[in-house]
């Protein structure tokens, strides 16, 4: 996906968004389209649908080629994912 947004720094970059905005509206704004994204992180966590974003959340967008492997792998090395599925 890194090959579809310009301006980016090694895969991060910084949005201006308006307050209130969705996940959604950052993913237009990087002029993705919802079918190229499938897996969401916002924080370090998967997300399951459109969720209000606030200052300083990450977002972690992955195509869908690569949706299984980065489920698998941020369940079984993230501590605090781990710990909040007990």
């Amino acid at each position: 996906m890194r090959s579809k947004v310009q301006g980016h720094d090694h895969g991060e970059m910084t949005l201006n968004l308006p307050e209130g905005a969705l996940v959604s509206e950052a993913i237009l704004a990087l002029g993705l389209d919802f079918d190229t994204v499938r897996v969401i992180m916002k924080n370090g966590r998967a997300i399951h649908s459109d969720e209000l974003l606030h200052d300083g959340d990450r977002l972690g967008l992955f195509p869908r080629e690569l949706a299984y492997n980065t489920i698998t792998a941020i369940s079984f090395f993230n501590p605090l994912a781990r710990k909040s599925e007990d």
